[in-house]
């Protein structure tokens, strides 16, 4: 996806969060609130760099949360989700009862300080694209978030689609979503409506 959006002439910033990919820490130590704040620090960094330029964030999952919950502290042009929890809580029980269950000893506790579906009733431009068949957060989440977001907001599902996006297809209809997005929200931006 960062990769289209460069190609497409937006700076964009990729980054793992902590304790992901070739990033520093243990997953197991994660919160979202570490996860908010890592989003903040990428938006200042951009900012610092490009501060005449529309600021949108996106994210998947865990990181699709984090992005709605950095809206609230610094609000972008638009916020794109993909495959993310909008209530936190009801999917740390659903994957409570997963044999083993995750060890998340901190996101257990970090969860009360993070109201998602609050931040989201007063977060314009929000695209939400998920998975019909994600079988990590279910999509009942993300039609729950669509539906207290203020106008303007999207929401695409993808028929058969799992978690990661992971065919080909379902990767190549919620990239030109996500473009069309944000052209909409940066030209919106530019011309000052």
């Amino acid at each position: 996806m960062c990769r289209a959006c460069a190609d497409f002439g937006f700076l964009t910033l990729q980054f793992d969060h902590s304790g992901c990919g070739d990033s520093p820490g243990e997953e197991r130590l994660v919160t979202l609130t570490q996860r908010r704040d890592e989003v903040l620090s990428a938006a200042k960094a951009l900012s610092d760099l490009e501060p005449e330029l529309p600021l949108a964030y996106m994210g998947s999952s865990l990181g699709g949360a984090a992005v709605i919950a950095a809206s609230a502290i610094r609000p972008p042009v638009c916020t794109i989700a993909w495959s993310a929890p909008t209530d936190m809580k009801a999917l740390m029980e659903k994957i409570s009862k997963q044999d083993p269950p995750p060890d998340l000893p901190l996101m257990v506790e970090d969860i009360p300080k993070h109201d998602l579906k609050g931040i989201i009733k007063k977060l314009p431009g929000l695209l939400f694209i998920h998975g019909q068949l994600d079988e990590v957060v279910p999509v009942d989440q993300t039609e729950s978030g669509y539906e207290c977001a203020p106008d303007p907001r999207a929401f695409l599902i993808l028929t058969g689609a799992d978690h990661q996006l992971s065919k080909p297809e379902d990767q190549r209809q919620a990239t030109a979503h996500t473009l069309a997005w944000l052209e909409k929200f940066a030209n919106n931006r530019k011309t000052g409506s």
